[in-house]
């Protein structure tokens, strides 16, 4: 049987267990709605303790996709939500500890840094169970729609010297010598009383060793240092702006400098 449907019985069967154990948990598992980050992610070690002596009191394996926290949708009056595209269908798949998981339901709250698992065939109170996953524990996701696919990586300074960006979940655009992430994220304003939350990303290249906000075209340009003419010539032949360029646009800008280094460390 493969990993995903390995973990995925177990999963089945925690849930299982845990709806049929909620009435009895109920002083454990109290969530709170407060909007502030802080005040919603705290969650005491009480709860967790709980959850996982009822999982590993039932069966001997990995607690690894359970050691996180009910998700409360605390968006729910808002017209504007934080879920990434969540009004578009998709899969999702999951590295955690090493291991790669499938055709799960994942969301990714933009937010609070979140990815959220969710299982729509468990319900609590008419609602289906949404978990908060452990973000120490994954180390990448990915989100395939339709026609596109978005590949998400967690990023820290521990994991990496050089990274010098806040910690959290990044979008992985490209991957060469150079490098372009995209931290998809939202901030909160009040509309008619009500908390929209405002999607706002923004995106980032690495060029040598440390990552530099995608501002101005000009600006873009002075990153490539000895090449920036032979870029400014491409981008200009090529139609690239900064600001107007999609993401394949800056992808193949990263790209062909990654050509035009290649070629001199060939000729060196």
């Amino acid at each position: 049987m493969g990993k995903c449907n390995f973990m995925s019985g177990y999963l089945l069967i925690f849930f299982a267990l845990f709806s049929a154990s909620m009435v009895n948990a109920q002083q454990f598992l109290t969530f709170s709605d407060n909007k502030e980050k802080d005040g919603y992610r705290a969650i005491s070690d009480q709860q967790i303790e709980y959850l996982l002596r009822l999982y590993n009191q039932s069966i001997d394996h990995s607690n690894e996709m359970i050691n996180g926290r009910e998700y409360f949708p605390y968006y729910y009056r808002s017209e504007i939500k934080p879920l990434l595209f969540n009004e578009i269908k998709k899969s999702g798949s999951l590295i955690m500890n090493g291991r790669k998981y499938d055709n799960l339901l994942l969301e990714y709250d933009t937010y609070l840094d979140e990815v959220i698992y969710s299982d729509k065939t468990k319900f609590y109170d008419n609602k289906s169970l949404m978990i908060v996953l452990n973000s120490e524990q994954v180390e990448g996701f990915n989100l395939y729609f339709e026609n596109d696919s978005l590949t998400f990586r967690h990023f820290s300074s521990g994991d990496d010297a050089n990274f010098n960006l806040p910690e959290g979940f990044y979008e992985v655009v490209y991957d060469g010598e150079s490098k372009y992430i995209i931290k998809h994220q939202s901030t909160v304003s009040k509309e008619k009383s009500l908390d929209a939350y405002l999607y706002s990303p923004t995106g980032y290249v690495m060029v040598g060793e440390n990552f530099s906000r995608l501002r101005s075209t000009k600006g873009f340009i002075k990153l490539f240092g000895v090449k920036s003419v032979e870029i400014r010539k491409f981008m200009r032949s090529n139609a690239v702006r900064t600001r107007e360029a999609e993401k394949n646009k800056i992808s193949s800008v990263l790209k062909y400098y990654d050509t035009l280094i290649a070629s001199d460390k060939k000729s060196e």
